[in-house]
């Protein structure tokens, strides 16, 4: 995954920053680019979105997320039908009733809900199973903590069609809190916890630290 924020202006610098990330890693890896358009400022429009799109297919990304505002429906269906690159977004939406125009509309080729803001693994399973009666991929946004990114990896396993998920490297509230970490495995992947719950042993030590000295568990 690609975060290009800082360079957001201009397409150009998407498609060199992909060109760079493709030649860089294994050509067998999946390249994903974010562009960012949940952020509050967020100002590019569809032109620009179908534009960066079609640039970033050169290098076969495997999709551009939230290239625009999360209320534009109208330009995301639009931008959906003309990009060669698959669409994704869906992160900042909360509840499965808010999913349902999206999915009607066809806005998205992938749906990325955050367990963390739809109301749990409940409320995603039926988000999941929505986008699957619409055709759509389920990938969970798991750009939050270890326990999200635990749910989202247990949420997985149990859906037919998800074979990924999406989650943030370098970030103590991922990385520190969870006890012994995320290693990859011998094959490059995460393991899906096994143990009892979402199979996840909580640093209550890093938990204090980084929740403002307060040890809110144990």
């Amino acid at each position: 995954m690609i975060d290009i924020k800082a360079i957001r202006e201009n397409p150009q610098l998407y498609k060199d920053g992909a060109k760079a990330k493709r030649f860089d890693v294994d050509i067998d890896r999946l390249l994903a680019v974010d562009a960012g358009g949940s952020d509050a400022y967020w100002r590019q429009g569809y032109k620009w979105a179908l534009r960066t799109a079609e640039m970033l297919a050169e290098y076969g990304v495997a999709w551009f997320e939230e290239p625009l505002r999360p209320d534009a429906l109208e330009d995301f269906v639009l931008l959906r039908q003309a990009a060669s690159v698959p669409i994704s977004g869906g992160e900042v939406l909360t509840r499965r009733q808010a999913f349902v125009p999206w999915l009607e509309a066809r806005a998205f080729d992938i749906v990325q809900p955050d367990v963390t803001k739809v109301g749990g693994i409940t409320e995603s399973r039926r988000i999941a199973w929505l986008a699957e009666e619409y055709g759509v991929r389920f990938i969970p946004h798991g750009w939050n903590t270890a326990i999200g990114l635990a749910a989202d990896l247990q949420l997985a396993s149990a859906l037919p069609d998800t074979d990924l998920v999406e989650y943030l490297t370098g970030s103590p509230y991922v990385d520190e809190i969870a006890v012994g970490g995320w290693p990859l495995d011998a094959e490059g992947y995460l393991p899906i916890p096994d143990r009892p719950g979402l199979g996840l042993e909580l640093d209550l030590d890093a938990v204090a630290k980084y929740g403002q000295g307060q040890r809110l568990v144990g």
